[in-house]
């Protein structure tokens, strides 16, 4: 049985924790408060072989404008207020657009058997929180996963979903539920002691039987990182419908970089457990590793970065023509950001796909399949 809080108890905690940090406060703002619009463009064309899911055997080479080539195109508002005592009342309000088309979100409705709708207006960040420099901060509402947190600040491509190994093996293909961004959270981050960070959070169904639940813990000291994160969700489908899969699943990731000046070396291993659906049990387990390294060349970075996922366990036979990979999928990429100035960089990456895929009809037999993308593109941050 799944062990539920009372909402008076979660609600009497929350106050009580709002109540003590208040207690230390004086009714002074502070010089720095106020509200701050932000955001970033990014847009890139070039030649992509397959989809963001993977290369499959009947996939095609499209020329496209991609809107978002090394970062999702966004804008926002944060603010924030002193309360006095080092007490912080902050917000943000984040959403996504398309650079290319100038649509809202990153992509459309995806009908069934998907079902995920239309990201709404602030998908991207929509909480309000409280920070203390002695206790933490604590926040409610929409944020990014703190497993996608962990992925975009510890490898070299940062937070690209178009040309980042990592990035694209754990959030795209249907393998983790979850998505990036978890709505109805509350999230407690602790203060920074010895180096160390940590960092739990929840996402409710709201009267469903579904939630996500997330732990990350990590230390930072000179040239020095690492992080370990654990996450599990367990779906909802009539409530909840994050991510592009309804099945539960539970994850971990181990990330460490360390900064050699000449080169930053980047290094992930994780593993992706899928238990399916209540209807439709399964236990399909994933193998994800990646290294990736950042080497400063002039005003800017050669980047490169390889990364695997291996299926463990029996994963169904699917259709050539489906993508993503059942089996096996490697990517490889490479590439050079050149800064401009501080806020904008001009970026030129080539990656190559390669997958192997377990296929109907029976015998299942693999079939392989490789392609090429390449790309060029401008980003700018205001």
């Amino acid at each position: 049985m799944q062990k539920k809080t009372h909402p008076a108890i979660a609600f009497t905690a929350l106050a009580t924790f709002a109540t003590f940090l208040a207690g230390t406060a004086c009714a002074q703002p502070a010089a720095t408060e106020g509200v701050q619009l932000y955001g970033l463009v990014d847009v890139a064309v070039g030649s992509f072989a397959g989809s963001a899911s993977g290369i499959h055997s009947s996939a095609l080479t499209t020329r496209k404008i991609e809107g978002g080539g090394m970062s999702t195109s966004h804008w926002g508002l944060r603010g924030n207020e002193s309360l006095g005592g080092g007490l912080t009342a902050a917000f943000e309000l984040s959403a996504f657009f398309r650079s290319d088309t100038g649509a809202t979100g990153r992509s459309d409705a995806l009908p069934a058997p998907v079902n995920v709708a239309a990201d709404p207006l602030f998908s991207r960040a929509a909480w309000m929180g409280l920070t203390s420099p002695t206790l933490g901060r604590l926040r409610l509402g929409q944020m990014s996963s703190q497993l996608f947190l962990q992925s975009i600040a510890s490898n070299a491509f940062g937070d690209s979903m178009t040309f980042g190994p990592l990035n694209l093996l754990t959030f795209t293909g249907g393998v983790l539920s979850g998505g990036t961004g978890w709505s109805n959270s509350v999230v407690y981050d602790t203060p920074t002691l010895g180096g160390v960070t940590a960092a739990l959070a929840r996402s409710l169904s709201e009267g469903g039987t579904g939630g996500n639940g997330a732990a990350r813990i990590g230390y930072a000291q000179g040239p020095l990182a690492t992080s370990l994160v654990y996450q599990t969700v367990k779906k909802d489908p009539t409530t909840f419908a994050d991510g592009i899969t309804a099945n539960d699943t539970t994850s971990w990731q181990l990330a460490a970089a360390y900064d050699f000046e000449v080169v930053k070396l980047f290094a992930h291993v994780g593993h992706i457990q899928n238990k399916g659906t209540v209807a439709a049990p399964q236990n399909v387990g994933y193998r994800l590793w990646d290294l990736s390294a950042a080497v400063p060349i002039g005003a800017g970075k050669l980047l490169a970065g390889y990364a695997v996922r291996k299926t463990r366990g029996t994963a169904a036979p699917v259709p050539a023509s489906v993508a993503g990979g059942n089996v096996e999928r490697k990517l490889f990429t490479l590439g050079y950001d050149h800064s401009l100035s501080k806020r904008t960089d001009l970026y030129a990456m080539l990656m190559r796909d390669s997958t192997q895929t377990r296929t109907l009809p029976a015998p299942p037999t693999a079939v392989e399949a490789s392609g090429t993308s390449y790309g060029i593109g401008i980003r700018h941050r205001f």
